[in-house]
């Protein structure tokens, strides 16, 4: 069953532009040859890496947006692993977003207004003597 992935990995700096994008292709071409779809493959960016992965502080992240079987996830990962100038890697399974209706605007409470009643001084001072007592 086809299931849509995301992967990121990290190519050492140590190696090209160039060199990092042949990588990115090798693994494009194994999703492909095992039936995978390539939906979106970000172009590999050279970033500062927040500590250093086996003594470099510079490295290419390369991002891959993927439909694949998951019964070869696998053999990918298999793949992955025998570049040895890919530092770190991580497949993500995607969930598909749920669209939601739009709702109709709430309508406001509607409340019952009161009308201030005129309450006579007479009154207010009865009361009171009635507390008081």
């Amino acid at each position: 069953m086809k299931q849509n992935y995301e992967l990121s990995y990290i190519i050492s700096s140590q190696i090209s532009e160039e060199a990092s994008q042949e990588i990115s292709r090798k693994i494009n071409n194994f999703i492909q040859e095992k039936q995978g779809i390539i939906s979106e493959s970000l172009l590999p960016k050279k970033i500062a890496l927040a500590y250093p992965i086996k003594k470099e502080v510079f490295a290419w992240l390369k991002s891959t947006y993927f439909s694949f079987d998951s019964l070869n996830l696998s053999n990918l990962e298999k793949t992955i692993k025998e570049e040895k100038n890919i530092l770190r890697y991580l497949i993500l399974k995607i969930r598909p977003m749920r669209i939601r209706s739009v709702r109709a605007p709430r309508k406001p409470l509607e409340t019952e207004k009161l009308k201030p009643q005129k309450v006579e001084l007479e009154e207010i001072e009865k009361k009171l003597d009635e507390i008081f007592k």
